[in-house]
């Protein structure tokens, strides 16, 4: 049996229920699957065992919880958490199953998430992230495994602790190829999936716009997710109205991850039109594997993390330059008779970037006691 633990996630989130859960229950293993969300879902089925906190509920008191339900299964083997204020789970439960093996997955980098999320000063922000490795350190010594979601760009923290961290990102499932294009490729429909926030470069791709619909009057744009913060969605509604851009431009909210791939369909074109920051420089963007499994022609901005798995099958912006970014889904929606870049992009999807690649690797962290 095994003890899956996440405090800030929705319950049917794409990572950790429609891929961990679903290989570690296709293999027969019972999961207790614990959440603390506001989204009212039931995910308990013949394999699963799920129980669900309100997001009122403090971290201590879900830990606190969380722990006396896994105490009273005796058989739980293995326990993995998905969130950094969790780790004091991990202390309770190796002070009285210390035969249970612990995991930790680390969704993404926290440093760089702080450093470009923060609204501290400099130093302020320097002390704060010292202090949040310290506390973190003092638990790492009741971790036995550790997943990055992310292949680290500069350093791997975690190498300094003794830990040497298993890689396994976040690839699409396979069966979700796109073996036959079907799109319309008269009109350009371009799709933005993710976090709707400055950081990702919305208002540029926004004001990129009025380029790329001068130069075809019926292109379209789909901003699909959630905004940070409703400062910045205000600024990007004002935006879209200034530029006169409303009849072009539709906002749709986050909508499960399993419609994803129907949404996607409906494009013939996916950016990713980041701003160079701390987190873009650290964390690849699972979104662009999503694309090239469907099969759209696709422009990103030119990051590092992006640049380690794709290269000449994406059509390159500048980040932040809203001028670069027109001119690269102008040039995307000019290559629409040519399918080399976007076969490209399917090819490495089924050799190298699906989870059926990853699988084995994480069913591996299972395999004792």
């Amino acid at each position: 049996m095994i003890g899956i633990v996440s405090s800030s996630h929705y319950p049917d989130d794409e990572r950790i229920f429609h891929k961990q859960i679903h290989t570690l229950i296709d293999r027969g293993l019972f999961i207790y699957y614990f959440t603390r969300s506001d989204k009212k879902i039931n995910l308990s089925s013949s394999f699963i065992k799920h129980t669900n906190f309100n997001k009122n509920v403090s971290v201590q008191d879900y830990i606190q919880n969380v722990y006396n339900i896994i105490f009273t299964i005796s058989k739980i083997g293995h326990v993995q958490i998905h969130e950094t204020e969790l780790l004091p789970l991990f202390k309770l439960i190796k002070e009285s199953h210390n035969s249970t093996v612990t995991i930790y997955d680390v969704h993404e980098n926290m440093e760089a998430l702080y450093r470009t999320f923060s609204n501290r000063i400099r130093p302020v922000k320097e002390i704060a992230i010292k202090i949040r490795k310290v506390r973190e350190k003092k638990y790492l010594k009741y971790v036995d495994e550790i997943i990055l979601a992310n292949r680290p760009v500069s350093t791997n923290q975690y190498l300094h602790y003794g830990v040497q961290p298993k890689i396994i990102e976040n690839f699409p499932e396979i069966k979700f190829l796109q073996n036959k294009n079907k799109l319309d490729n008269k009109t350009i429909k371009i799709i933005y999936h993710g976090h709707l926030g400055p950081e990702r470069g919305i208002d540029i791709l926004v004001m990129a716009m009025l380029d790329v619909i001068n130069f075809s009057p019926g292109a379209t744009l789909t901003l699909l997710g959630s905004f940070r913060t409703k400062v910045f969605k205000d600024k990007i509604y004002d935006l879209i109205h200034e530029l006169r851009l409303s009849k072009s431009i539709k906002i749709l909210h986050q909508i499960p991850h399993v419609d994803i791939w129907s949404q996607l369909k409906l494009h013939n074109i996916g950016v990713i039109p980041f701003k160079e920051n701390e987190l873009t420089q650290e964390n690849t963007p699972t979104k662009l594997f999503e694309m090239m499994t469907v099969g759209l022609r696709i422009v990103c901005s030119d990051l590092l993390p992006i640049r380690n798995f794709v290269d000449n099958s994406v059509h390159w912006a500048n980040p932040g330059n809203a001028l670069s970014l027109s001119k690269a889904l102008i040039n995307a929606s000019i290559s629409s008779g040519n399918n080399n870049m976007v076969e490209k992009n399917k090819q490495l999807i089924k050799e190298k970037y699906n989870w059926e690649n990853r699988k084995l690797e994480y069913l591996s962290l299972f395999s004792s006691p």
